[in-house]
């Protein structure tokens, strides 16, 4: 089925360096990581624009994302990009908003995890933890879920999951929307003797930096234990980590450490966000897939 939320330009994977062009239905947003990289672009943005349109991308609206600390301040380079765009993820519908969004507006690298998750779904109970607007958990009730739960700190996000569910035509029956941290929501759970046979964890990055990575595993190490903690005996537990410090093999030595667990797939970003072999940095999101006892 059709995606009209993709990735058309991804820095070095695609030899444009600082360089980030995702597409929303009609509307290109655009990144760059740093001033150096907005030195460079900014003057030669007519002519990526122009080369992609060339190509057959259909462009109504250019958005210029803020830099990195202040995202919101962005800057539309065509047109007026629309307060919410609805993209489509096979049958999912998702609101988008590409002004103050998370990254340009949608997580687009868990494409191939989402769909993971729905083919593993069918007749289980699912907990999806810093959900963010409920890629994963609408791909869950997609694929069968009898009832999922949406964990997130953010009220607005979980507000969102609940307009996407009804755009997607999803009855809100079968999910339940928690505004709460990840931790104490564990904590309580486990507390109340709740357990769900699938688990999902997708935190924030931990490691912005290498001098962060003892404290980023020993944060991870944290957060899979109290997610193992609420996951049915015989269940399944998916693990991400989107920062490029912390690598697979980190993780899969962690979970070597913390309880009875079988890899059934790893997964990273969808096609559309290359890798080049001498940049192994560029593998920047893992994501892991566990029987669990």
């Amino acid at each position: 089925m059709g995606c009209t939320g993709r990735r058309l330009v991804h820095g070095e994977g695609d030899a444009c360096p600082g360089l980030v062009v995702d597409h929303y239905d009609d509307t290109a947003v655009i990144v760059f990581d740093g001033p150096a990289a907005s030195a460079f672009w900014r003057p030669r943005l007519p002519d990526v624009i122009g080369g992609l349109e060339r190509a057959g991308i259909a462009i109504a609206h250019v958005w210029l994302r803020g830099e990195r600390r202040d995202r919101a301040a962005g800057e539309a380079m065509r047109g007026n990009p629309p307060a919410e765009i609805v993209i489509s993820e096979d049958d999912a519908r998702f609101a988008v908003d590409v002004r103050a969004g998370q990254k340009t507006g949608f997580f687009l690298d868990q494409r191939d995890n989402r769909r993971s998750i729905r083919r593993h779904a069918a007749g289980a109970t699912v907990l999806n933890v810093f959900s963010y607007t409920g890629g994963f958990s609408l791909h869950a009730a997609l694929g069968g879920a009898t009832h999922v739960t949406s964990v997130d700190i953010a009220a607005p996000a979980i507000a969102g999951i609940a307009h996407n569910l009804a755009l997607t035509g999803i009855s809100p029956a079968g999910h339940e929307g928690v505004t709460a941290d990840a931790f104490d929501f564990f904590a309580r759970s486990r507390q109340r003797g709740r357990t769900w046979d699938l688990v999902i964890v997708d935190p924030p990055s931990f490691a912005p930096s290498e001098k962060a990575r003892p404290a980023a595993l020993a944060a991870y190490r944290k957060l899979a234990v109290a997610a193992l903690g609420v996951t049915a005996p015989g269940g399944r537990f998916a693990l991400a980590s989107c920062s490029s410090h912390i690598t697979e093999a980190d993780l899969l030595g962690l979970a070597g450490t913390i309880g009875s667990l079988r890899l059934r797939l790893a997964g990273g970003a969808g096609s559309d966000h290359p890798v080049l072999p001498a940049f192994p940095e560029g593998r920047y999101l893992k994501f892991l897939f566990f029987d669990v006892g």
